[in-house]
């Protein structure tokens, strides 16, 4: 007797052929005719587990942060000191972009093809606040142990690495990365390092004058 999938599973097999059909032929395009035919199901049942397709990416978009938030606070947890947590969140952010890299093409094009006046648009905004009053706070805790330069602006700096991040998913989606990221991981802890961090065993005002 052959099991028929259960919810989960057919709800699994809906949001990966979502994937693959927004990044095939684009989000706008994309009808729910089309998802339904690549996932196997008929227009009805897909309609029984998502009501339009800004509710399909919006729940992989729902369920990509909510993974980035809570296996980058178990690794920070893991790192001790302030300094060492920001390195930590650094890294773990971009080894998170190599896992999810199909889904930031995805999320690319939607804001790519979304209308600034369009009411049913998401917006980055609380998250990528979030995300920013993190890095604020522990470069606020790093200065306090000595370990961040103090001339360091709390919240530039926050919303600088959190472009860096931005512009390394538009630069793999716009010209391709066929090397990975390993090496750019290695140049953006490298400038956190030796850019707002206090080198040991020398003074704050002596960091970069190497």
């Amino acid at each position: 007797m052959v099991r028929r999938p259960g919810k989960l599973e057919r709800r699994r097999r809906i949001l990966q052929a979502a994937r693959k059909v927004f990044a095939q032929g684009g989000y706008a395009a994309t009808r729910m005719t089309d998802i339904a035919s690549a996932a196997g199901v008929g227009k009805g049942t897909l309609y029984e587990y998502f009501r339009n397709k800004e509710e399909i990416l919006r729940f992989e978009f729902d369920r990509y942060f909510a993974a980035f938030e809570t296996a980058a606070a178990t690794a920070m947890a893991r790192a001790g000191s302030p300094a060492a947590q920001l390195l930590e969140l650094v890294r773990f952010a971009f080894q998170h972009l190599r896992e999810w890299e199909s889904h930031c093409a995805v999320y690319v094009d939607y804001f790519g093809s979304a209308r600034p006046d369009d009411g049913a648009a998401f917006s980055l905004a609380p998250i990528y606040g979030d995300i920013e009053q993190r890095i604020r706070a522990l470069i606020e805790q790093g200065k306090a142990a000595g370990e961040v330069e103090p001339d360091v602006d709390e919240a530039a700096t926050a919303e600088l690495l959190v472009s860096v991040f931005d512009g390394v998913v538009l630069h793999g989606v716009f010209v391709g990365r066929p090397d990975g990221t390993h090496a750019l991981l290695g140049a953006a802890l490298r400038l956190v390092e030796r850019g707002i961090l206090v080198h040991e065993g020398a003074p704050p005002s002596a960091q970069g004058a190497d």
